[in-house]
């Protein structure tokens, strides 16, 4: 399209309105001329972290959510009438006065705009589980207590399951961490994967290790609601995955090292 007049609006965090400080977390560009929009909005809370510290992410990222769903079912037949909704706004997550700028492509305008003002969208830093879990296991002593990078072909479906740990216990326990990031597809279908390959595995006998089961180590993404949590947790369950979570591993590892005791005992009678 040829240039056409439009408008920007930063969206905008304030975790304490009567201070006048806010981070930018994302940015709508209206089309005067199609009288249509575009929302633009970080996944990431770190813009948020970096200026304000911990919140409450559940609560932040529901209101970024509420904010994106509003903005993208309302018909605006105007900037006037997208200023009267802006005016109307009185939560943390706020939007500055649209101000005019000039429109060539609205969808790829506004992934510059975002660029510009907000940051790429990069994944947060968050623990990521692998590493984490590495140093557990190095740090409680019981690293010397697992198998290292264990691969296991399934025969009735020729596909092999690889982990990164495994440890027997009367049953081979293959242990693979999963990081559940906020994405609800993404959730979906990580969950989906573990439920799966938890099947395959407890249905297959291994000549030299036996029964087998699949361990999820769970890393949630601290905006994820608990209810998602225990969703994923349950459905692992129900398909005889044994469910940890990275800030409670204890469990895990206290059962590595009582089997570890166990077979050491066994080898000496």
């Amino acid at each position: 399209m040829s240039d056409q007049r439009g408008y920007y609006s930063l969206i905008q965090f304030f975790p304490d309105a009567s201070r006048l400080e806010g981070a930018n977390v994302g940015v709508i560009v209206y089309s005067s001329a199609e009288n249509r929009l575009q929302v633009r909005m970080s996944r990431s809370n770190q813009r948020i972290r970096k200026f304000f510290g911990n919140q409450n992410w559940n609560l932040v990222s529901r209101a970024k959510a509420a904010i994106v769903g509003q903005l993208q079912s309302q018909l605006f037949l105007s900037v006037q009438d997208l200023e009267s909704y802006i005016s109307k706004r009185a939560n943390a997550i706020q939007l500055t006065p649209p101000r005019p700028m000039r429109i060539s492509n609205l969808e790829a305008d506004a992934d510059r705009l975002f660029e510009r003002l907000v940051g790429p969208d990069l994944v947060e830093t968050r623990r990521r589980v692998s590493p984490n879990l590495k140093k557990r296991f190095l740090d409680a002593g019981v690293a010397s207590f697992v198998q290292n990078s264990v691969s296991i072909e399934i025969s009735t479906m020729k596909k092999s399951i690889r982990v990164p740990y495994a440890y027997q216990n009367g049953r081979f326990n293959l242990i693979t961490p999963v990081q559940f990031d906020p994405d609800k597809e993404s959730i979906l279908t990580k969950t989906g994967k573990s439920r799966f390959e938890g099947q395959l595995l407890r249905n297959e006998k291994h000549p030299s290790h036996g029964e087998m089961q699949l361990v999820v180590v769970a890393n949630f993404d601290e905006s994820i609601e608990q209810s998602t949590r225990e969703f994923v947790t349950d459905a692992l369950r129900d398909s005889s995955v044994t469910v940890y979570t990275l800030e409670n591993l204890d469990p895990l590892i206290e059962d590595i090292k009582h089997s570890a005791a166990s077979h050491a005992a066994d080898s000496q009678i």
